[in-house]
């Protein structure tokens, strides 16, 4: 499994925002194939490891501020990176976009952040729906609750109110399911 390079830049600017005076702590803790990534310039259209570089990184930020909060840690970041990445032309997208819509989109946004990955929707309702996602990382669930996030997040930039996640039964083989609700 792989990551774009464009969820470790925002990773990065989640820490460097967030966490700026133990940024160099943060560098310092991550394993060495990490640390040489997020040391240098971060290709963006460039594909790394998701166990090597992206849930190391995601792990060292769960222990390091959130007490070892594997699930809070991956949560905020999600949220981030959901303000991070939604600006410019996709403003606009969220602004004229239907929930539903845009959860559509978000198939087409994770399918070019992480590979190979397969996403669908099912379900639909007009203020829920249920998204499944291949599972990305197999020792944690870490992954899965930033993309849970940046949907939620998503959302509420497209001005839902009350968006709400519950992870439910998965509905297809290796995919972690979550119905996602709104008013």
């Amino acid at each position: 499994m792989e990551v774009k390079g464009t969820g470790l830049v925002s990773l990065r600017a989640y820490i460097k925002e967030y966490h700026a005076q133990d940024y160099q702590t943060w560098l310092n803790a991550l394993p060495k194939s990490a640390k040489n990534v997020f040391a240098n310039v971060i290709t963006t259209s460039g594909w790394f490891s998701i166990d090597e570089v992206y849930y190391q990184a995601l792990k060292v930020t769960a222990e390091l501020f959130y007490e070892g909060n594997q699930k809070q840690a991956a949560y905020q970041v999600g949220l981030f990176s959901a303000n991070f990445d939604l600006k410019g032309v996709y403003k606009v997208f969220l602004m004229i976009a239907t929930p539903v819509a845009l959860m559509k989109a978000s198939k087409r946004i994770i399918a070019m952040y992480y590979r190979p990955v397969d996403v669908k929707i099912d379900e639909v309702q007009k203020n829920s729906l249920v998204l499944s996602s291949t599972l990305l990382h197999r020792e944690s669930e870490m992954i899965d609750y930033l993309n849970i996030a940046w949907c939620v997040r998503a959302l509420e930039l497209a001005n839902c109110k009350n968006v709400d996640y519950k992870k439910v039964d998965p509905i297809y083989e290796d995919m972690f399911s979550v119905q996602l609700s709104w008013s």
